[in-house]
């Protein structure tokens, strides 16, 4: 049964998760102070690239398709900024107010782009604009949001001179697979693994992880091998839709929206997950603009 045909059938108590990753809002700051570092580099490629590509003015569209999609809880899988400035943050702030207004209804986690500078990092840019809505402990617990449904983030972004890398900090893992061991999984029937990277990629977008990619996932794999049930391993990184099956855990799916405001030669895709939860299982569907539908790739079971 397809995702929407769960709600054409009438069948009641289902949960729906709409998840959207890489907005990359952007801005380009006139205090020339700003501009130095690495972030230099980042707003010479929205100068000469990036500002073309994506499309801003498409947010308000996003949103409305969102609304119509009736989520009862909203996942974005990181970099809602291009060089992790505060107006880039509170751009996304106020475009998604619905739902930061409601914490309990969304599930935000920093990309790489949104700890784009070691003093971004160093003063905790990203977590003290969003601290209404960030879990402390959202690294170190497996959170129940629906009965049967877990939900559990991890968070590899560090900022980088040149490359786009993330990197799996022992602690960090440590605190996984404690959750993990420490989880009563006879109330469980399915996780939603939230992390900007994935870690693995289908083969025709392998040339991707070359500066790109997370160093240190099989720890995470090795990790999940543990958990007896689904798992929904939501991303982005890679402005790329699919699903892909992992190759080395069977109840392992990735999900990966793409960048919904990036714009290529058919427009832009307004790309987005819908999960549906009935209870026993996730039934999913990736929405778009019909002239984007061709950009979705599934791999085969």
């Amino acid at each position: 049964m397809a995702a929407n045909d769960l709600f054409k059938s009438g069948l009641s108590g289902v949960f729906r998760i709409v998840h959207i990753s890489d907005l990359h809002f952007w801005h380009l700051p006139g205090n020339p102070l700003v501009w130095r570092g690495k972030r230099l580099l980042g707003l010479a490629n929205l100068l000469l690239r990036r500002a073309r590509k994506f499309r801003l003015e498409a947010a308000p569209q996003l949103v409305e398709e969102i609304h119509k999609d009736q989520p009862d809880h909203l996942v974005v899988s990181g970099d809602i900024s291009t060089t992790s400035l505060n107006l880039e943050f509170q751009a996304f702030r106020q475009m998604f107010s619905d739902w930061l207004e409601s914490p309990g209804k969304i599930t935000l986690v920093a990309g790489n782009h949104d700890r784009y500078t070691r003093r971004v990092m160093r003063e905790k840019l990203f977590e003290k604009t969003f601290s209404d809505i960030l879990d402390p402990d959202s690294g170190s617990r497996i959170r129940l949001i629906q009965p049967g449904l877990g939900l559990a983030t991890f968070d590899p972004c560090v900022p980088r001179p040149i490359s786009a890398r993330g990197f799996v900090d022992p602690f960090q893992l440590r605190l996984l697979e404690e959750s993990i061991r420490s989880c009563d999984w006879s109330s469980l029937r399915a996780l939603l693994f939230v992390c900007h990277y994935p870690a693995e990629v289908p083969l025709q977008h392998a040339d991707h992880q070359k500066g790109h990619g997370l160093v240190g996932a099989e720890g995470i794999l090795k990790v999940l091998q543990g958990v007896p049930v689904p798992i929904c391993w939501l991303h982005g990184h890679i402005h790329h839709p699919w699903r892909f099956f992992s190759p080395s855990i069977p109840n392992l799916t990735y999900y990966n929206p793409g960048s919904p405001l990036q714009r290529r030669s058919q427009g832009i895709s307004l790309g987005r997950w819908v999960l549906d939860w009935d209870g026993q299982r996730i039934h999913s569907e990736w929405r778009s603009l019909p002239a984007a539908s061709a950009w979705f790739e599934a791999s085969k079971e």
